[in-house]
């Protein structure tokens, strides 16, 4: 059988061992047919999925992003896609995830330029990158030259063509970070040297995108309170929130390098309690209203029970400041509590903390001074 050149590209990939989850939003998706009608492509494509709609990528993403088409929203994409890849391929070995998330032409005219976005996940690295198309083409054109481009970077990625594109991104991972992203490990511990031989006393989960005043000031009472270290908690699987990649993870843990950071592969308050038993951990109202909330523990209220039982066999306690609700400061004093929970619970006061300022309202502030 003959193959064309570029059949014989995709044969190449298919060849390359390499397996994969595709997500496609918004064009692209030839890329797609374009790997399946080439024998062997069962090698390369685990699964495929195109959420067109808000409400389709809402359900993929576990949350609305904040932008579809983007950068980040593209790591988004693949980094779920290589979760789900590593559920269907049983291994994260030679198993990735790849997003292409673009805004071509269409039936009404856009205000931002014509774009895409691809990413490329897997256990050793993030990869993304970006492409400007001429507004002038048609959508035909447009299809065929972002197929065009991700058939290119896919075939870089698998190792069969060699790397000419070049990338927005890329973050090769840290030993220990494979090691929670594949769960080999559920934690892994980022120190300063002048963490020396304090012990840590309180965890302080968080997201920290951005790190702020608030997050400082906080953990700052916290260890005058606990009259010992505070370790940041950055978890890099969420309960309502996609997955870390490692760009993310760089980002966000490159203004932390003076605080001992946890990063974790664990979403669930009970599964930090099993870890790092015997800790106080630092909280928001907010969150501690969701550790006592019977749906985070599928509507069962014998499983809540369950789980706060759990915190006092654990010898876990809760640090709680209060938090701005968007209407009025609320702190632990005004929650209704369940009796388990509220034993187990201190409060910071208001006089002694209070900062307004919230890293959603950051991000999005950043976003409204950021090109589309």
């Amino acid at each position: 059988m003959t193959y064309s050149a570029e059949n014989n590209r995709v044969a190449a990939i298919h060849d390359s061992m390499f397996r994969g989850f595709f997500v496609i939003s918004g064009g692209g998706s030839g890329l797609l047919e374009r790997l399946l009608c080439v024998p062997g492509a069962s090698r390369t494509v685990l699964e495929a999925e195109i959420p067109y709609s808000p409400a389709s990528m809402r359900k993929f993403l576990g949350r609305m992003p904040e932008r579809f088409c983007s950068e980040p929203t593209a790591r988004q994409m693949a980094a779920m896609a290589w979760r789900r890849a590593v559920e269907d391929a049983k291994t994260p070995k030679q198993v990735f995830g790849f997003s292409l998330t673009c805004v071509l032409a269409t039936e009404r005219p856009h205000r931002g330029e014509h774009r895409a976005y691809l990413a490329w996940q897997t256990l050793e690295e993030t990869r993304s990158y970006a492409l400007l198309l001429d507004k002038t083409h048609s959508r035909q054109d447009e299809e065929a030259q972002v197929c065009d481009w991700a058939e290119q970077i896919l075939g870089e990625c698998c190792g069969v063509l060699p790397e000419t594109t070049p990338w927005a991104t890329r973050q090769v991972a840290e030993p220990g970070w494979q090691q929670v992203q594949s769960g080999a490990a559920p934690w892994v511990l980022q120190a300063p040297e002048t963490l020396g031989e304090r012990e840590i006393l309180g965890i302080f989960p968080g997201s920290f995108a951005p790190f702020h005043a608030g997050h400082r000031k906080m953990r700052d009472v916290a260890v005058a309170m606990l009259g010992g270290e505070v370790a940041l908690e950055i978890a890099v699987l969420n309960v309502d929130k996609p997955p870390l990649d490692y760009v993310e993870m760089a980002v966000r843990g490159e203004p932390l390098r003076e605080y001992p950071v946890f990063w974790t592969g664990l979403p669930y308050f009970e599964q930090k309690a099993e870890h790092f038993s015997g800790k106080t951990f630092v909280v928001g109202t907010d969150t501690i209203r969701r550790i006592a909330d019977v749906s985070y523990h599928h509507g069962e209220p014998v499983l809540l029970e369950k789980s706060l039982r759990r915190f006092a066999d654990l010898a876990c306690r809760f640090l709680v400041f209060g938090r701005w609700d968007g209407e009025r400061f609320v702190s632990l004093s005004d929650l209704n509590l369940p009796p388990l929970l509220q034993e187990r619970c201190v409060e910071v006061p208001e006089s002694v903390f209070r900062n307004d300022v919230s890293s959603t309202r950051l991000r999005e502030q950043s976003l409204g001074n950021a090109i589309p």
